[in-house]
């Protein structure tokens, strides 16, 4: 005797594809039937990122139609190794009048055991009274929060003076570390999340009012950065015996602050004590030692010198036979304006004022054909020491004659 049996053709289906089902960590929740309206992309809600800090809340906003009669989502998550939903909550959102949709704020922080590098979904499932479902996903990877720290040479004063010598208002260039030894991509644990901006503000003393001077927009997309940002001391830091700066780096829900030390503030100008004339000369009778001039020690630099001690130097002959000047070594030198001029700094700057001065504007080692009168602002060499130098003297040179380039100037 036989016996045959006939299944259903849909179990018969059904029991092939259990046969032929394998585990695949990317498919813990199967997509579902769908549902009614439901989006997690909504304007006027932050734009979410691509890598959350272990303990940081993911800002995630559900958006629905209350016609559809959603009554509740679960929120589910998944990373190679483990599974798990994580919450379930009712629907009891609030209409939103920019878009004409009920929205409610999806709670979900990122498990602070997840190790740095790990990749992660996480699904939410929006249920329907009707019994249909709506699946919304995003995925992120586990990435450090971002770090700042002193940089190397945490401070350089840009009026080439020292510590000490600062007023308010005076520029000082700030050296910050972000995510030290940080990359922004892969699934080591040095990976950090993009810093979004960095803010840096000032105060008198330690206890004074935060001034905002400036912002960094995405400054840095995790990867480690160094960058030196110039600040300004804020007035009245003299009298609350110093200046503080706070540098604060935002990467979506995170933060992290840096506060400088109290940095000493002078209560008066640093003078530009001492004056001083020279000559540089070109020219058939001319000494090849009168070629360049040393600022620093106030005599002429010998020919055979090297060029590091050389600060000015005739360079050339204009076409009329003016001699040009230039500073063959790390000096450089900015031209005063006529309406600068008209303030008659060489009389009155103060080593500050003119170290500023040469900062703040474009400074060169070629001074061209000076004229009488004109007036240069200096930094010398690599230290960067203000000086003052106002041409009272040119006569060309013509037919092989020499010609001079005679000056004055005003330094430390």
């Amino acid at each position: 005797m036989s016996f045959s049996y006939k299944l259903p053709l849909g179990l018969v289906l059904g029991l092939g594809a259990l046969a032929g089902c394998k585990k695949d960590i990317d498919k813990y929740h199967p997509s579902p039937v769908t549902g009614g309206f439901a989006t997690i992309v909504l304007p006027n809600t932050p734009v979410l990122a691509t890598k959350y800090a272990p303990g940081e809340t993911i800002p995630l906003t559900l958006g629905y139609n209350t016609g559809d009669n959603p009554t509740n989502f679960t929120v589910f998550q998944a990373t190679k190794t483990d599974s798990a939903q994580v919450g379930s909550y009712p629907i009891s959102g609030t209409l939103d009048g920019s878009t004409g949709a009920s929205v409610q704020t999806v709670p979900y922080t990122v498990p602070a055991t997840y190790p740095v590098g790990t990749a992660v979904r996480v699904d939410i499932r929006v249920i329907f009274a009707d019994g249909g479902v709506r699946l919304r996903r995003i995925t992120y990877t586990v990435g450090n929060a971002p770090t700042l720290a002193n940089g190397t040479t945490t401070l350089t004063y840009r009026n080439g003076l020292g510590a000490s010598q600062q007023l308010e208002g005076d520029v000082i260039g700030y050296a910050v570390a972000l995510n030290t030894g940080g990359v922004s991509t892969g699934t080591g644990t040095n990976l950090y999340k993009a810093v979004d901006s960095l803010v840096y503000s000032a105060r008198a003393g330690s206890n004074g009012a935060l001034q905002r001077q400036g912002v960094i927009k995405t400054p840095t997309n995790g990867a480690a950065l160094n960058r030196t940002i110039d600040v300004r001391i804020p007035s009245g830091s003299a009298a609350a015996g110093g200046a503080q700066f706070v540098f604060t780096a935002y990467a979506q829900n995170t933060t992290t602050t840096l506060t400088s030390a109290l940095l000493p503030v002078a209560g008066t100008s640093t003078a530009l004590a001492t004056t001083r004339r020279g000559t540089v000369s070109f020219g058939a009778g001319s000494s090849p030692d009168s070629l360049a001039f040393n600022l620093v020690e106030g005599l002429n630099e010998p020919a055979a010198n090297a060029v590091t001690a050389k600060d000015l130097q005739v360079s050339g002959l204009s076409s009329s036979g003016a001699l040009t000047l230039s500073a063959p070594n790390a000096s450089r030198f900015y031209k005063l304006t006529s309406t600068q001029l008209a303030a008659t700094p060489y009389a009155t700057a103060t080593a500050n004022a003119v170290g500023a001065l040469s900062y703040q504007n474009t400074a060169s080692a070629d001074l061209g054909a000076p004229a009488v009168g004109d007036v240069y602002a200096g930094r010398l060499r690599s230290t960067g020491a203000p000086v003052l130098l106002r041409i009272i003297g040119v006569r060309g040179s013509t037919g092989g004659s020499v010609g001079r380039v005679r000056f004055e100037y005003r330094g430390l």
